[in-house]
């Protein structure tokens, strides 16, 4: 219980008596401060009070109680107590401010009510301190205003929900980068709009409501992951078109707000723009593609000039090798031409040495040898013979002629005896030795026509260019179906100091989507095991080489035709230097 309270003087004389004494001792064991008045001077200050207002009994009683009002707060007090002894109505609480005895403000709210002791009306207060909840509260106030500055502040584009999901921050930054500003935004739950045409919840939103399994399994599918720096976070990465000229990269990261308590009660998520390094990746991946193309390309005529290189050794060990044989060949066939003509005219000494042993006969012989003689001429058929031979020893010294023809052919065609060098050649020349090579190919197959204007020499590699004729001919040849077709070959003379070869056929001819690629190494038409793909590639390479041109025009089942243009004057390239 509380302790025995003593009236001052004032109130005994005021009246107060017995009942007054108990009514003002039963206040003293509340424990809220409480003091009781009655027209302006206290008449009562519990012990709560006292230390409320950090004064004692003996100051407090009989001071005036608006005396511990402040100025600015006292008239408002003044008008609520009158109000409150008159019985009138009036607000059951009023806060103000008091003055304390060591000259300290305190904010306090005031629930006064009207007591009637010897029927007169008593004032009795309880004084709530908010003192402390005001200080809480600016405190509070204080660091919210600290916590946006620094949300605002922040280059970093942010946001924060609190937990009825509304937006309480949405600083510049976020505003730049969605084009939304914040009081668009702000105390809404609208967060939604600047990212997506539809509503959904954001990633702040998921992780304020623990909803984060719709994150992994909905909404972000393949891209949202745990944060491995901030617990309880999440970060994802994701494409919004309608941000900026062309659309933005953003990576974005929630994490929650707890309390003291660690309750939840809010999220914030950053956005972070990521274009700029999307832009530089992409760019590395297609620098990467670029270089990887090159180097197929590069790979491509490696291999190309490798097989040409090839070819080349190849072709230079086939024409030794034709050099060798011809070589071997030229010997015999040049006793056998001599042998034949040698024996032309002994066969014609002989006949003449016949015709006079017939002449003769008739004189010289007994009827009986003449008739035997003629039975076996007869038998021996020697008129025959007399026509017979001289075709046979004519035929055999064309077919000895033609013998040397194609050794001599196959020297011009590999100029084994002929280093390679640029000189000036007759291409016509190099076309004929190449059509009697292929001849075997071409024959059974295709009536060829040639059609020469009279080229003058150019300068050239003559083997390589017979390579290309032949690698075009025999193509050619490959090209007409069952049906026996026609091969024309052609030359004219072009202006700049050009000459042009053209090898038409009329057979299959080429799909325009192959067209493309028939000069491409290893490509081919011909059916697997039929072709190498490089003939064509080698040919190119060898008319560039010449700063040549090889062009194709083909139409499906008409026909195709090869023009090679060269120069007459050959000017050697960098490379070549």
């Amino acid at each position: 219980m509380g302790k025995r309270i003593v009236l001052h003087s004032c109130a005994r004389e005021r009246g107060c008596g017995v009942d007054s004494r108990l009514a003002l001792n039963l206040l003293d064991t509340v424990g809220a401060p409480m003091l009781a008045y009655r027209d302006g001077p206290v008449l009562y200050a519990n012990e709560a009070c006292q230390q409320l207002l950090q004064r004692d009994q003996a100051s407090l009683l009989g001071m005036p109680f608006d005396a511990l009002v402040l100025d600015g707060d006292r008239q408002r007090w003044q008008a609520l107590a009158a109000a409150v002894l008159a019985g009138e109505a009036a607000p059951a609480r009023l806060e103000l401010c008091l003055l304390s005895g060591g000259g300290e403000q305190r904010t306090v709210e005031i629930a006064p009510s009207r007591i009637d002791i010897d029927d007169d009306p008593l004032l009795v207060c309880f004084i709530y301190d908010l003192s402390e909840y005001k200080r809480r509260e600016a405190r509070e106030r204080s660091l919210f205003r600290l916590f946006a500055q620094i949300i605002d502040g922040d280059p970093v584009p942010t946001f924060v929900l609190n937990a009825q999901h509304q937006v309480t921050h949405w600083n510049k930054a976020c505003a730049a980068i969605t084009g939304t500003a914040a009081a668009e935004i702000v105390g809404t739950t609208r967060q939604w709009y600047p990212f997506y045409r539809t509503e959904r919840p954001t990633l702040a939103d998921l992780v304020l409501s623990g909803d984060l399994e719709r994150g992994f399994e909905e909404l972000y599918r393949g891209k949202l992951r745990r944060s491995e720096l901030i617990d309880g976070a999440y970060e994802a990465e994701a494409f919004f078109p309608h941000f900026g000229d062309s659309g933005r990269w953003l990576y974005f990261t929630a994490a929650p707000l707890r309390n003291a308590r660690g309750q939840v009660v809010g999220a914030i998520e950053t956005l972070q723009d990521m274009t700029a390094r999307r832009t530089a990746e992409e760019a590395l991946r297609q620098q990467q593609a670029g270089l990887e193309r090159l180097v197929a390309e590069r790979t491509a005529q490696l291999e190309s000039a490798s097989a040409q290189l090839v070819q080349s050794e190849k072709m230079a060990s086939i024409g030794q090798l034709a050099a060798g044989v011809a070589h071997e060949i030229n010997n015999p066939i040049g006793y056998v031409h001599s042998n034949i003509g040698a024996l032309e005219g002994y066969m014609g000494d002989l006949f003449e040495m016949l015709d006079a042993y017939e002449q003769a006969m008739s004189s010289c012989l007994a009827e009986d040898k003449r008739e035997a003689l003629q039975a076996l001429g007869a038998k021996l058929d020697v008129e025959f013979l007399r026509e017979d031979i001289p075709k046979l020893v004519e035929e055999s010294k064309e077919g000895i002629t033609r013998v040397r023809k194609i050794v001599q052919d196959l020297k011009d065609f590999s100029h084994v005896d002929v280093k390679q060098e640029w000189q000036w050649a007759n291409i016509e020349a190099g076309l004929e030795s190449t059509l009697n090579i292929v001849s075997n190919e071409i024959k059974y197959k295709a009536d060829v026509v040639c059609e020469f204007a009279g080229l003058p020499e150019i300068e050239c590699l003559p083997s390589q260019l017979n390579q290309v004729f032949m690698n075009l001919l025999v193509n050619a040849a490959h090209a007409i179906g069952e049906a026996r077709g026609r091969i024309r070959v052609a030359t004219r003379v072009l202006d700049a100091g050009q000459v042009c070869v053209e090898v038409a056929d009329n057979g299959c001819g080429i799909a325009p989507e192959l067209q493309m690629k028939i000069f491409d190494p290893f490509f081919t038409t011909k059916p697997v095991g039929k072709g190498t793909g490089l003939g064509l590639s080698l040919s190119y390479g060898i008319v560039k080489n010449h700063n040549g041109r090889i062009e194709l025009e083909s139409t499906p089942g008409v026909g195709t035709l090869f023009r090679v243009v060269l120069p007459v004057h050959h000017v050697e390239t960098r490379s070549e230097a």
